[in-house]
């Protein structure tokens, strides 16, 4: 492992790489810090970018927009009382207060201090547990790599908001987008419509800056001419953190990085469960769960911890199996596609190097956060004035020069459009892109394994059960999908006896409703 260690460090330590590591900690912060900009609609921008990019250079860069836009959400929330994105909505329970109070600097402080804790405890865990269940999963098969796949499906039920038909609903459109194309062992046309461009099926690419990048210029389109109604930004002072407050918040910051990386290695739970998950344990904990919600310290270094726990976590199951459990390790996921990189046990026999330096790009990207993000903090007032009209122009460009480089095809930028105007009626009708975008990616895993399983098993399902592995993935996977239902149906049952209760649950997941990208 020293050796591969050594590796990565030495790949990482080019200094094209390491440039792009800073650009892509700043980048990841302003955009963060921008309201309605989201940290994953930033990775599906740049993930073209990357193509012309090394592995090591690429996948560093989109790692600090990742780890940077987590930690960025959480400027808005303190100074504005509006997250950028749902993982720092549990932060404006306190930081908001805190600013009002004449704390805003000590808020942000804390809020960096905790989300470099966080990162780098989850990049810790995702560099020795990646490595062991990558190891344990070159004993697979096709029969086992199919009931990974199915598990990461199953995730669609507890991905799909408040409503289980609709997150169903976006589950099936994307297992009907992955189906697109032609049969991988018979040749035989899907769906093409007698179209040579839908011939390999659609740009994975295309479709997820439509879902991430188009909306978002939909969605500031639609707020086009309403007046904004923030009150005054809070007056930022110094962002110290002094020892005996670090030392005051350190078990704070453990229990919520623990919690972090815990839920960011569960496909589909996400960084609002964790966020929330985090607050409301540290609540119930204190001596003083009354002073929650007025300014308290610790509910600000909560969520920030446990948010940016989730990002070294959400990466291992896609590594170590090659399962996506969210949209950002999706977007991930085709960030290595377009390498030409295989995803699982493969990567680490046959690229250890680009592997390695993955991990350590998470150490080093948490690292250079602290001081840029304490340095602009200062000047962050002038970040969040950036008029949205101006940002719109950017994005759409972005978006249509990138999709357009990956293979200069036209057709690809209408698949963009397309996908961009379907992510807008799902959010204009509340519907979860995230169960899409994971049956996309896990579709065509799904098939091509079972298809195999099936050869290899002379046409027999018995591998389902009689393969030890298999058959307990399975079995997990129908847990995974039942529980939610069954969930589902007892709290419809409880909102009719009981329809003016609204539970903190249904909180979350209109929360999550708005904001499903994240």
């Amino acid at each position: 492992m020293l050796n591969n260690i050594m590796l990565g460090l030495s790949a990482l330590c080019e200094p094209q790489t390491l440039l792009f590591l800073f650009i892509g900690t700043l980048l990841g912060l302003i955009i963060g810090a921008l309201p309605g900009l989201t940290g994953n609609m930033a990775i599906a921008l740049m993930v073209p970018l990357t193509y012309t990019m090394a592995p090591t250079t690429g996948l560093a860069f989109l790692t600090a927009i990742y780890c940077s836009s987590i930690f960025g959400g959480s400027i808005s929330a303190i100074l504005l009382g509006i997250p950028g994105t749902i993982s720092s909505f549990a932060t404006t329970l306190d930081g908001y207060p805190m600013a009002k109070l004449g704390k805003a600097g000590l808020a942000l402080g804390i809020s960096t201090l905790s989300s470099v804790f966080g990162g780098l405890f989850s990049a810790i865990v995702l560099m020795t547990l990646t490595t062991v269940l990558a190891e344990f999963a070159l004993r697979f098969g096709p029969a086992e790599y199919f009931a990974v796949a199915v598990l990461g499906l199953s995730c669609i039920a507890s991905i799909g908001g408040k409503s289980l038909a609709k997150g169903l609903l976006s589950g099936f459109l994307g297992l009907f987008v992955a189906c697109i194309g032609m049969d991988p062992q018979n040749g035989v046309r899907r769906f093409t419509f007698g179209s040579v461009n839908l011939l390999g099926g659609l740009n994975m690419v295309a479709v997820l800056i439509g879902l991430f990048g188009v909306i978002s210029i939909l969605k500031s389109a639609e707020k086009a001419g309403v007046p904004e109604e923030n009150g005054e930004m809070a007056k930022i002072s110094s962002v110290w953190v002094d020892g005996p407050m670090c030392r005051h918040l350190l078990p704070t910051w453990l229990r919520g990085s623990f919690i972090g990386t815990l839920i960011g290695i569960i496909p589909g739970a996400g960084t609002n469960v964790a966020t929330f998950l985090a607050y409301d344990i540290e609540k119930k904990i204190s001596k003083d769960p009354e002073t929650f919600g007025e300014g308290n310290p610790r509910g600000v270094a909560a969520p920030e911890s446990a948010n940016n726990g989730v990002t070294g976590g959400s990466l291992v199951p896609l590594l170590a199996l090659g399962v996506p459990g969210n949209a950002t390790s999706a977007l991930f996921l085709s960030a290595l596609m377009l390498q030409g990189l295989n995803t699982g046990p493969v990567l680490f026999t046959e690229h250890a190097d680009i592997v390695y330096a993955l991990f350590l790009a998470f150490f080093a990207a948490n690292i250079i956060m602290a001081p840029l993000g304490l340095f602009l903090l200062r000047y962050i007032k002038r970040i969040l004035t950036i008029p949205e009209a101006l940002m719109g122009g950017i994005i759409m460009a972005f978006c249509v020069t990138g999709v357009f480089s990956i293979a200069s095809n036209p057709f690809d930028v209408m698949v963009t459009l397309l996908f961009g105007l379907i992510g807008y009626i799902f959010y204009k009708f509340d519907v979860p892109s995230a169960p899409l975008i994971v049956c996309l990616v896990l579709g065509s895993m799904a098939e091509s394994n079972l298809r195999q399983a099936l050869v290899a098993s002379k046409g027999s399902y018995s591998f389902m059960w009689t393969r030890p592995i298999t058959a307990i993935v399975l079995a997990v996977s129908l847990i995974s999908f039942f529980v939610p239902v069954i969930s589902n149906f007892i709290k419809l049952a409880r909102k009719r006896r009981h329809p003016n209760t609204v539970s903190v649950g249904d909180l979350l997941g209109d929360k999550a409703d708005d904001m499903d990208d994240d």
